[in-house]
């Protein structure tokens, strides 16, 4: 939170003061000297009043809202502090807005939607500040065996689509923003055709879109990924996103595994 001075000015120092004229001439004691001084405390206690209400009106502003520590809530700088407020403004890719927490439980949550981390046995959990149109992405990750820097993974987070966008459009737009995002950025990739279906998770309608995104760049040992992203018709949207190595049926059933485990906060 930004600093604002404190409330209030100083009254300048050294009011006019000073020698007064003198008096009048030796005679009866006139309380003219006296009315004046009054007339000068007065006058400065006015002055002195009209300057502290000066002075609270613009330093008494109220502070902007810092970022939300809430770890399902997810912050950012310029974000509301809650995942119900105006931050679902996407018709398109943006950029990631934020990740939550890292997580370190048994749960792995965003908004309503989660999942046990140990339905991913010996995955290690990670905050997700790349991925696309995600806020407050959390998940659970492992390094592809024989691959070269390479992840596979599962993860939840709220999406910042309109919440006019249902969610078969937002779960097929995502998959789409995704293979064109950052974690692809300099693997060539490819994206195959989509597979659509309508399914329910735990028992709150949901749209899944499977697909591969296959990748041109030698380097990285893997043929790219089995993408699957499932979007949750909670308020927001919330998505479950996982990536395994196309044609790994050991890591697919992982996978698997988690989405049967998926819950929605009711």
């Amino acid at each position: 939170p930004q600093q604002f001075p404190p409330p209030g000015q100083q009254v300048p120092p050294g009011w006019p003061g000073g020698p007064y004229p003198p008096g009048p001439p030796p005679g009866p004691r006139s309380k003219a000297p006296w009315l004046i001084l009054a007339g000068v405390a007065v006058l400065g206690v006015i002055i002195i009043v009209v300057l502290l209400a000066i002075g609270l009106n613009s330093g008494s502003k109220p502070n902007r809202a810092g970022p939300s520590t809430n770890p399902s809530v997810p912050s950012s700088t310029s974000a509301p502090s809650s995942p119900n407020s105006a931050q679902q403004t996407a018709t398109g890719c943006t950029p990631n807005v934020s990740g939550g927490d890292k997580p370190s439980g048994d749960t792995i949550s965003a908004g309503k939607l989660s999942f046990p981390a140990n339905a991913a046995p010996g995955w290690m959990g990670f905050s997700d500040d790349q991925s696309p149109n995600l806020i407050g992405a959390v998940g659970v990750g492992q390094e592809v065996p024989g691959a070269n820097q390479w992840m596979m993974q599962a993860e939840v987070a709220v999406t910042n689509f309109v919440s006019s966008m249902d969610v078969a459009a937002q779960a097929a737009k995502l998959m789409d923003c995704v293979a064109n995002g950052p974690g692809y950025a300099n693997a060539t990739p490819t994206l195959g055709p989509l597979k659509k279906s309508s399914i329910t998770v735990d028992g709150v309608k949901a749209a899944r879109v499977d697909a591969d995104i296959t990748i041109a760049d030698p380097a990285r040992n893997v043929k790219g990924d089995s993408v699957v992203i499932i979007a949750v018709d909670t308020k927001p949207v919330t998505v479950f996103m996982g990536a395994t190595p196309i044609g790994d049926a050991g890591s697919a059933g992982v996978m698997n595994g988690v989405i049967g485990a998926l819950k929605v906060k009711k």
